[in-house]
């Protein structure tokens, strides 16, 4: 009697295994796609975030929000644009001249010493025969893919702001009834957290270029306006994004000498302490809290997964995870489904 059940047993546990290997792999192979619909949703957030307080003012449909919002953006680079574009332009274009050059007088200095012509030739054996070539050619490749994974971004957050209950509800129904209005409360919640920490991340993104761009303005280095407006955009990506900024900078602090580049490194470290201790703390008083370990892991596990894609997005990523992971496990599961009350943002994480 029991050898049936047994072998029935087995056998729907083996087709659970296959089937979960199954969903696995398909979901390595359009890894791609999900990190692409993940950025399509953070800048859907975005709009959502713009287009709702212009629906309640003006009585508009949310859609009509939507189209304001978009409009609104389009509005603001333009006017950016005209203002700040041949003056970013230019410094573009010197920068591109200049960096090589910084580049190549850093490589001088290095070669002064026996341990740092090492490490040129070293790079140079890496780079030999037509390699660099082939890597110009990648990264050009590369360029292209960004571009049109970027306008994918934009034209799905369109889409997803401009009826959101139409692809949540789409995904509530997926689960038993008896678990869509848990599932729906994690959702909101994890949206409310992603949404919070987009607008504190804005802040400090500002407020990280605005105080690279006076630093190295006092110190002398060129093209402030650009390497701030780089160092802002890289803060998006913790822990990763300021060290690549860092680096322009501090070479062509360099072509003017050692002593710049120093002060250069030190703009750059003092900007990030300020960031660190003073700024972060007091914008995650109101939003979310994600500790840097956290967030370091994973940038790491995203982009081992994803690449460059999955850095990019792995810290909105993680508030979401944490999020769901927080409603649906720790308040379902360890607490035996009874929610906890919420935590101050400040002591969160």
């Amino acid at each position: 009697m029991t050898t049936p059940t047994s072998t029935k047993d087995v056998t729907r546990y083996i087709l659970i295994a296959i089937a979960l290997t199954a969903v696995a792999a398909l979901l390595w192979e359009i890894a791609d796609a999900l990190v692409i619909a993940f950025g399509g949703i953070v800048f859907g957030t975005v709009l959502h975030a713009m287009a709702t307080p212009i629906a309640r003012w003006t009585g508009w449909s949310p859609r009509a929000g939507v189209a304001v919002a978009v409009a609104i953006l389009l509005i603001v680079f333009g006017v950016l644009g005209w203002l700040f574009g041949a003056q970013a332009g230019e410094q573009f274009a010197e920068f591109r001249e200049q960096l090589p050059q910084a580049a190549q007088k850093f490589r001088e200095w290095v070669q002064g010493s026996e341990a740092g012509r090492a490490a040129v030739q070293m790079i140079q054996d890496g780079l030999g025969d037509g390699k660099g070539f082939t890597g110009v050619g990648l990264a050009a490749g590369a360029a292209v893919n960004a571009v049109g994974h970027l306008l994918l971004i934009v034209f799905l957050g369109i889409y997803f702001a401009a009826d959101p209950p139409m692809y949540r509800n789409g995904m509530l129904r997926l689960f038993p009834p008896s678990r869509r209005q848990q599932v729906r409360s994690a959702v909101n919640d994890a949206g409310t957290d992603l949404r919070k920490w987009l607008l504190a991340q804005l802040v400090i993104m500002a407020l990280v270029g605005a105080l690279t761009t006076v630093g190295l303005a006092i110190i002398g280095v060129p093209m402030v306006i650009l390497l701030g407006v780089l160092a802002g955009i890289l803060e998006f990506v913790p822990v990763v994004g300021p060290i690549v900024a860092a680096v322009p900078g501090i070479l062509l602090a360099f072509a003017k000498g050692p002593e710049t580049a120093l002060l250069a490194l030190g703009v750059y470290v003092v900007v990030q302490q300020i960031e660190s201790n003073v700024i972060t703390p007091l914008v995650q008083r109101w939003a979310v809290d994600l500790p840097p370990v956290l967030a370091l892991i994973s940038i790491v596990i995203a982009g081992l997964l994803f690449g460059v894609l999955g850095v990019l997005f792995a810290t909105p990523l993680a508030v979401v995870a944490v999020a769901l992971v927080q409603h649906l496990y720790v308040e379902d599961t360890l607490e035996n489904g009874r929610p906890r009350r919420r935590e101050s943002r400040g002591q969160r994480g």
